[in-house]
């Protein structure tokens, strides 16, 4: 299925199982059906109405290569564009990396529309990045594709198959202008801790994810969020061991008071 977004971009979406709604939203480099291959879908879809969703630039949604297309709040406006489509007035939000920083913001901008958040390696500050390296990443991307970053991600862990093939089909053009966007964005750590009812909000953290530090800072500035920390694991290990992370998701949900 597919939604007209609000600045004409059709985002591609599908849905499954049933009870409260419950949106995944994938990080980059991936795309909806990540969800599936790392086994989220099988495991939740008994007790939530999963809405799934192409983050623009990637899988069947429109993928444009300039940088405006993807500043963060028209990645915010996607996944309510979706919400609206399908009669969605409050949904938990699950974010993986990129997409926990979509859920972060539509968190700090819309939290009406917001019943739970859970974020998944990504924090709520401004990136902590080099301008140079940013724009040596998006010109790799341009000029080699992807190849080069699946042999990173090599080099830390084996990478399942169905993740090379998903990064081997994305649009390298559409990936470097995302690259840019994300850099600029700002950071909405100040706005959500100064919030005083904010909806529940899980951090999920790899104990050997680099983002670790920042990610602590967003769970002890936010009040009451929580951290939960994964064992061994890094950044990608974060959204790919469903084993581990699924429990922890379903614990904090099944608390939730959804409306």
């Amino acid at each position: 299925m597919h939604v007209t977004s609000f600045d004409g971009l059709r985002i591609a979406f599908e849905t499954a199982g049933c009870g409260a709604p419950l949106v995944l939203l994938h990080g980059f480099f991936g795309d909806r059906s990540t969800w599936w291959s790392a086994g989220h879908v099988e495991a939740l879809a008994d007790l939530y109405r999963l809405v799934v969703i192409d983050a623009r630039g990637h899988g069947a949604s429109d993928a444009p290569h300039d940088v405006d297309s993807y500043r963060i709040s028209r990645q915010v406006d996607d996944v309510l564009a979706v919400l609206d489509a399908l009669g969605i007035d409050q949904a938990a939000v699950w974010g993986a990396s990129m997409g926990g920083i979509v859920g972060l913001n539509m968190l700090a901008c819309h939290p009406e529309r917001v019943a739970a958040l859970v974020v998944g390696g990504a924090h709520a500050d401004r990136p902590a990045t080099d301008q140079a390296e940013v724009e040596a990443e998006a010109q790799l991307l341009r000029e080699q594709g992807t190849a080069p970053f699946i042999r990173r991600m090599e080099r830390l862990g084996p990478l399942p198959t169905w993740m090379r093939t998903t990064m081997q089909d994305a649009d390298p053009h559409a990936l470097a202008a995302l690259t840019m966007a994300l850099d600029t964005r700002n950071g909405v750590l100040d706005t959500l801790s100064s919030s005083a009812d904010l909806p529940p909000l899980l951090l999920l953290a790899g104990d050997r994810d680099t983002r670790l530090p920042a990610i602590r800072r967003t769970a002890a500035q936010i009040r009451g969020a929580r951290l939960a920390e994964l064992a061994d694991c890094g950044h990608f290990d974060t959204f790919a061991r469903s084993d581990l992370n699924v429990p922890v998701v379903r614990a904090f949900l099944e608390k939730v008071p959804f409306h």
